[in-house]
């Protein structure tokens, strides 16, 4: 630091009141001491390649990839039956051409349509883990290779089988924030012939470890920045992170309660039901009678909307026709009584 500190800003440091002790301290160490809490409060950032995404848009990415991970050690501990650990270490944003650069070759590359989206991503798994699993699908002990070698197509297509239950696993992690289905079209080896998108553009990377006993291994899921940026950009995907962080104002929830108790809903009551064909609906006439399938002593259903919500008797009250309620129906929203 060229500009050396007065008196006042050496107090203000430091908090001394006492002009004397001041007086008495080294400039120098002041400096280093000043450059040093410089230096801890500021990080670098380069503007050539801007953050994408907001600090709670990568919060909700690593949830869903955490549940992820969750999920899919849970289904390989069972089929491999070994424990098998997977955590998420980072989620990093980069080019997709630093991406393709860091693959090792041989490699093990899933590449997985979004369907409906137009979109693609890539799935990594090291080579060597897919070998182990696939001995231990076939009753092996499992072994890691020390060199990684390239998956035969028999290999390939026996992988494809556990790897649609990954991605499943993956659309019930991404569900919370958005549906996608993912689906496999096409398996590589070498990262340089999988071009999802240009090596200019964005993207981002998943990066899991996965532990067998003591053997270290990985998994990587590459998300081109453009699909991401649909999903999380969505209206929906803001009302979501809202609603995690925010508590509702006791005034909002009032006028939303007395919003809903002064709403019209529909409300009809059954008699019963029957089934008829179109010759005897076409015959028929005034004066006919039709059987219904409810006898004349049960209660009839009375509906709220589409949804069968009590059963009542028929009467009337004065000379209007009327109901009296003598069950109140437990449904959901399906209509389905949780009571039967």
């Amino acid at each position: 630091m060229s500009k050396l500190l007065n008196q006042n800003e050496i107090d203000a440091l430091l908090g001394v009141s006492d002009e004397d002790e001041a007086k008495n301290l080294d400039l120098d160490e002041l400096n280093s001491l000043m450059l040093a809490d410089l230096h801890r409060n500021v990080s670098p950032y380069n503007f050539k390649r801007p953050r994408l995404f907001s600090q709670d848009q990568m919060r909700v990415m690593n949830q869903v990839h955490e549940a992820f991970a969750r999920d899919l050690s849970v289904y390989l501990s069972a089929q491999l039956r070994t424990i098998v650990e997977i955590t998420l270490t980072a989620m990093d944003q980069v080019l997709y051409s630093e991406f393709v650069m860091s693959s090792a070759h041989p490699s093990a590359l899933f590449v997985v349509e979004v369907v409906d989206r137009g979109q693609q991503l890539v799935f990594e798994m090291d080579p060597r883990l897919v070998i182990f699993t696939i001995e231990k699908l076939f009753g092996g002990t499992g072994r890691f290779l020390r060199k990684p070698r390239e998956t035969s197509q028999i290999e390939q297509r026996i992988m494809s089988k556990v790897m649609a239950r990954a991605f499943q696993e993956l659309e019930k992690a991404w569900s919370q924030v958005a549906e996608m289905q993912f689906r496999e079209s096409a398996f590589e080896s070498n990262a340089e012939f999988v071009q999802i998108i240009p090596g200019s553009e964005p993207a981002i990377i998943g990066t899991f470890e996965v532990r067998v006993y003591e053997h270290h291994s990985f998994m990587n899921v590459c998300y081109p920045y453009i699909m991401l940026e649909r999903v999380l950009g969505r209206a929906g995907m803001k009302q979501w992170l809202t609603s995690a962080t925010t508590e509702v104002p006791s005034d909002v929830r009032d006028e939303y309660n007395f919003t809903l108790q002064t709403m019209d809903v529909s409300m009809r009551a059954e008699l019963g039901r029957t089934t008829l064909s179109i010759t005897d609906l076409l015959g028929l006439s005034e004066g006919d009678v039709i059987l219904l399938k409810n006898r004349a002593d049960e209660p009839i259903k009375v509906y709220i909307g589409e949804l069968p919500k009590f059963k009542a008797s028929a009467g009337k009250s004065g000379n209007q026709r009327a109901v009296r309620v003598v069950e109140i129906l437990d449904t959901d929203i399906s209509g389905t009584n949780k009571n039967e």
